[in-house]
C-alpha cells in the first residue's frame, strides 16, 4: 500500500472512521506476523503480539508522524511486544520452543525432493539459530534482511544510532554464522 493512501486511512481513522484502519491491519499482517513468528520462534504468540500491535499502533494512531514509513513504525511497536512478551515467558518459566514456524515466500519455484529436503533442513537449522540470538540482536537481522529495511530505517525502528544498529546487525550474523556451523558440525 503506498504510503499517501496510508496516511489517508490514518486521518479517517483520527477523524472518526475506524473502518478505514481495517485494510492497513490487512495489507501489514503477513509482515508483522513474519517478523514476531521469527523473533519468537511461535506461531501461536506471533498471532498475539500481532493483534496487540495493531491495538498499540491504533490506540497511538494520532503519535504517528509520517516521518517514517507507517510499516516501520509498526516493526517498532511489534519489536516492543515482542520484549515485553519474551520477558513475560522468562518470568514465567516457559521457554520457547520453535514450532513450526511460517515459509518464505513460494516464489522458489520447484525444487527435485533432495534439494528441497536439504534446503528445508537448512532453513529450520536458520530459525533455531535465530531464535536463539539475544534479544538485542535478532530484531536488528531481521528488519534488515527479512524486511529490508535501510540500517537508517532499523536505527529508528530500533531507536539507536546507525552505528549502534551496524554493530548489532554485525554481532548478530557473526553469532548466527557461529550457531549454524556449530548445528552443520552436530548434523
Amino acid at each position: 500500500m503506498e504510503e499517501a493512501e496510508v496516511q489517508r486511512r490514518i486521518r479517517a481513522a483520527l477523524e472518526g472512521d475506524p473502518e478505514r484502519f481495517a485494510p492497513l491491519v490487512e495489507a501489514y499482517t503477513p509482515a508483522l506476523f513474519n517478523l514476531a513468528a521469527k523473533m519468537t520462534g511461535s506461531r501461536q504468540e506471533a498471532e498475539e503480539i500481532v493483534q496487540e500491535t495493531f491495538f498499540r499502533a491504533y490506540r497511538s494512531l494520532g503519535k504517528f508522524d509520517g516521518r517514517t514509513r507507517f510499516l516501520s513504525w509498526l516493526f517498532g511497536i511489534a519489536v516492543n511486544v515482542c520484549r515485553d512478551a519474551g520477558r513475560r515467558n522468562r518470568r514465567g518459566g516457559s521457554a520457547s520452543a520453535v514450532e513450526d514456524l511460517p515459509d518464505e515466500p513460494a516464489s522458489r519455484g520447484a525444487r527435485p525432493a533432495d534439494e528441497g529436503l536439504a534446503a528445508r533442513q537448512e532453513e529450520e537449522r536458520l530459525r533455531r539459530c535465530l531464535v536463539r540470538l539475544p534479544e538485542t540482536l535478532r530484531p536488528a537481522l531481521l528488519l534488515r534482511y527479512q524486511e529490508e529495511l535501510s540500517l537508517a530505517e532499523v536505527a529508528e525502528v530500533l531507536r539507536i544510532g546507525i552505528s549502534a544498529a551496524k554493530m548489532r546487525i554485525q554481532r548478530g550474523l557473526d553469532q548466527l554464522r557461529r550457531c549454524m556451523e556449530r548445528r552443520e558440525a552436530e548434523s
